[in-house]
């Protein structure tokens, strides 16, 4: 999702505007700059990493230091769903969106403010202006800290009353937005309408993932399958069984979501699951397991990403492993099916009925480091490169 910056663009004209800050250099220079980025738009549509390449490129064109693209839910609760960003350090942006940190952002703020047909810069095209008056101290902070003289955005409504809003940076060793390049923003702004429009319909549709739901709809184990925008596209009768039986989550049929009861677990599930949509797993140190508490045992969600050959794009599932529903093995029938001692088949017992190390410990009277040391043996014998993968295993076998 964050793409690092390919170089300066070379034209002359492009130069000419850092260094003494004039505007554009001719009509024919804005056209072209509008044809480009008109183009990457709607070249978005139905690829595989969505709108990164648009970002790419506008970075390029206009000189930033960052750009994003986000959609936001104001009703019936302000959330952030989904976005694409590039300049931003690797995750920070879909945590942001997740975890409400987003509105604290001074260009995100005013443009909800605003409302749709929203198009500001800070500087207001007056290079004297302080763009620090009235900001919060998250932005001021960030901002400073990225180097940042001038923001720009863009905002609209999409078809289903959601905000989306474009955030475009420019670094202090630039000037700030012109009103020639404010004015190529506005005509920008409707081929953005309709370009996310586009992206959403097709992302949406249930015709495209036709036979991956069928093949959901009638397994026998509680998976469920997601979309490129987070949506669930379709879900076995398990899975769904399993949320009303505990009383944990249910889905919304308008939404295509999930909504869980516990909202601390909703933000970790929905940040996962858009890192690993885009890629950036390494972000949760390619942790792909959640925990979701019950008045039982908790309830082990396991996510994985599926690449979507015929659409060339990725989707996620995610599988639901109930211990309450699991036959708790003995420790002679662990060692039966992986390599282990009897002190590792304990640990192993602690970890199924879903105890952290430092419980694990607890509960068998040993330090942590003990615990910690097993765990680090078990999966070198039985060749797994994850807690996860060994648990998992066991999971499968005492269903």
């Amino acid at each position: 999702m964050v793409t690092d910056k390919q170089g300066h663009n070379s034209d002359p004209g492009h130069h000419r505007l850092r260094e003494t800050g004039s505007q554009w250099l001719g009509p024919g220079d804005a056209i072209d700059k509008l044809d480009n980025l008109v183009t990457s738009l709607y070249s978005c549509v139905e690829h595989k990493d969505g709108f990164d390449p648009f970002l790419c490129r506008i970075r390029e064109e206009l000189d930033l230091a960052s750009c994003c693209l986000a959609v936001i839910q104001k009703k019936p609760q302000l959330k952030g769903l989904y976005g694409w960003a590039v300049g931003y350090p690797p995750g920070v942006v879909p945590l942001m969106l997740k975890t409400g940190l987003v509105f604290k952002d001074e260009a995100i703020a005013r443009a909800l403010e605003q409302g749709p047909n929203a198009l500001f810069s800070y500087a207001d095209g007056d290079p004297d202006r302080d763009v620090f008056d009235g900001m919060s101290n998250f932005t001021r902070t960030w901002i400073r800290a990225a180097g940042i003289i001038d923001s720009a955005a863009i905002a609209f409504t999409n078809k289903y009353q959601q905000q989306v809003i474009l955030v475009f940076n420019r670094h202090k060793g630039s000037p700030i937005f012109s009103k020639q390049e404010m004015a190529l923003l506005s005509r920008l702004k409707k081929h953005a309408e309709i370009a996310l429009d586009l992206y959403e319909r097709l992302h949406r549709s249930e015709q495209i993932f036709k036979d991956l739901q069928s093949s959901i709809a009638v397994l026998r184990q509680p998976v469920a399958v997601f979309s490129p925008v987070t949506l669930l596209i379709s879900a076995s009768p398990s899975f769904l069984d399993i949320g009303r039986r505990y009383q944990v989550f249910k889905v919304n049929e308008n939404s295509k979501e999930i909504e869980f009861r516990d909202q601390a677990f909703a933000k970790s599930f929905y940040t996962q699951l858009m890192l690993f949509i885009t890629g950036e797993t390494s972000a949760l140190d390619d942790n792909d397991t959640l925990y979701l508490q019950t008045d039982a045992l908790p309830l082990r969600l396991s996510i994985t990403p599926v690449h979507n050959e015929q659409r060339n794009n990725r989707n996620v599932l995610v599988e639901i492993f109930d211990p309450n529903a699991c036959r708790t093995p003995s420790t002679a029938e662990i060692r039966k099916v992986i390599n282990a001692t009897e002190a590792e088949a304990r640990v192993c017992l602690c970890l199924l009925k879903g105890a952290s190390t430092a419980e694990a410990a607890e509960e068998l009277a040993l330090a942590v480091s003990t615990i910690r040391t097993n765990i680090k043996a078990l999966l070198q014998k039985n060749s797994f490169n994850r807690q996860v993968d060994l648990i998992t295993h066991l999971l499968r076998i005492c269903s």
